[in-house]
């Protein structure tokens, strides 16, 4: 998928909803390699599927920022 993001990575913490998704689809739509991060793993699967299915290249990455251990 080309666009102005093409050949970028982007790291989207609260990936799995709200803004922080529509951040990452956003991202993705403009050729961005997005990394989704958040705690739920079946939301980020979920989105990283649907973008795969428009062309983009999503990871998933879960994690819960305020614990550093994670």
């Amino acid at each position: 998928m080309r666009g102005r993001f093409a050949d970028k990575v982007a790291l989207v913490t609260g990936a799995s909803r709200g803004i922080g998704r529509a951040v990452a689809s956003r991202l993705a739509r403009e050729g961005a390699e997005v990394v989704l991060a958040a705690r739920d793993r079946g939301r980020l699967e979920a989105l990283a599927a649907a973008l795969a299915e428009q062309g983009a290249r999503a990871r998933v990455a879960v994690m819960d920022v305020a614990d550093t251990a994670s």
